[in-house]
């Protein structure tokens, strides 16, 4: 069941990136931050694949949309922490 999560949020994630990315011409960057509707839909996809997610968005948005491919890493990094933290509680409360 997980596997097929992470494939789904790879694959969400690789589509979503393109969409956006596929609207500037080639050549032409964009400094327009992170929308309401994108930045939901970032932290979805980061709090199923916090790693992948965080590098595709990065990697794909860094030359063309740098302000968006900076907070997307910005809001992997918080979906990874967060995610520690909830493992590290789940495992002491289930230790005791």
């Amino acid at each position: 069941m997980f596997k097929i999560i992470f494939l789904v949020a790879i694959v969400i994630c690789v589509a979503f990136m393109l969409k956006k990315k596929s609207k500037l011409s080639e050549g032409q960057t964009s400094s327009e931050p992170l929308l309401g509707n994108e930045k939901l839909i970032i932290w979805i996809i980061c709090l199923l694949n916090p790693i992948w997610g965080g590098a595709i968005f990065y990697y794909g948005w860094k030359n063309k949309l740098p302000v968006k491919a900076k907070s997307a890493n910005q809001i992997s990094l918080w979906a990874f922490f967060i995610e520690l933290v909830l493992a590290v509680v789940a495992f002491a409360l289930l230790s005791i």
